[in-house]
């Protein structure tokens, strides 16, 4: 974990190109950069390694084209679309994924030691698991990798939507908890101060996403309204592919 963390900083101080005026020397100094990262990635994320490869060799291809320009400034902006070559699409996804899981990870704590209603608790508890069930096959898919650069855009494009459902679950429940504790906190000012009740805060709507059709389902459901399939235990990995019921 430290390995990636120390890529994931690499890549925010390089910044994958030049964000100042572009010059032929600017944009040489952030291609080594950035080669150099893309390196990290690949040591750090062996499974990808061809699939970086294909991508670097691309904007390599886009670097040498655009230092036979003779322009200058020309020269220089070509070179600057190269840079943002290397580092977009899945690799961008990739470099960024370390940071994002342990933003999660952080959030699952503060969710479970702020729930302190019952409601907050089963809450914190369904997203909880599957916010778990999802960073287990998010490490799986990066032990597994992909062969080529169009597959490793799909895996990350699929991790990135994963990730992005988990943390806002989560955060619907971090928010319900302090809005209640708000609300309860309001309540017993009420009295001394003479005021009305507090607002009352409605439950938290939590949902657990399909392992089969990535579908979102609330969380009342044992099984998936779009497919059919049923609700994954508690740290259940995604399984293949399930027929849909009818």
């Amino acid at each position: 974990m430290r390995a990636r963390g120390l890529v994931v900083v690499a890549l925010s101080a390089g910044l994958w190109g030049s964000a100042c005026k572009k010059t032929v020397e600017g944009e040489n100094k952030a291609w080594d950069r950035n080669v150099q990262q893309v390196a990290q990635l690949s040591a750090t994320y062996p499974a990808f390694a061809n699939a970086l490869k294909e991508q670097q060799k691309r904007a390599e291809d886009a670097m040498t084209a655009a230092r036979s320009i003779s322009d200058k400034e020309a020269s220089a902006k070509k070179m600057a679309e190269a840079n943002d070559l290397i580092g977009s699409g899945f690799v961008s996804t990739l470099s960024g994924l370390d940071g994002r899981t342990r933003t999660l990870r952080n959030k699952l704590v503060t969710a479970a030691t702020g729930a302190e209603q019952g409601a907050d608790q089963m809450g914190a508890k369904v997203v909880s698991d599957d916010a778990q069930r999802i960073l287990g096959n998010i490490d799986a898919a990066l032990k597994a990798g992909a062969p080529d650069a169009a597959q490793a855009e799909a895996v990350l494009r699929r991790l990135d939507a994963d990730l992005t459902s988990a943390s806002a679950n989560v955060d619907r429940v971090i928010d319900a908890a302090n809005k209640r504790k708000a609300a309860a906190a309001k309540a017993t000012a009420a009295p001394a101060a003479g005021g009305g009740a507090a607002t009352a805060v409605a439950p938290v709507k939590v949902q657990w996403k399909c392992t089969y059709c990535n579908h979102m389902n609330d969380d009342s459901r044992t099984k998936c309204e779009n497919c059919g399939a049923p609700r994954p235990a508690p740290g259940a990995a995604k399984p293949g592919p399930a027929k849909k019921n009818h």
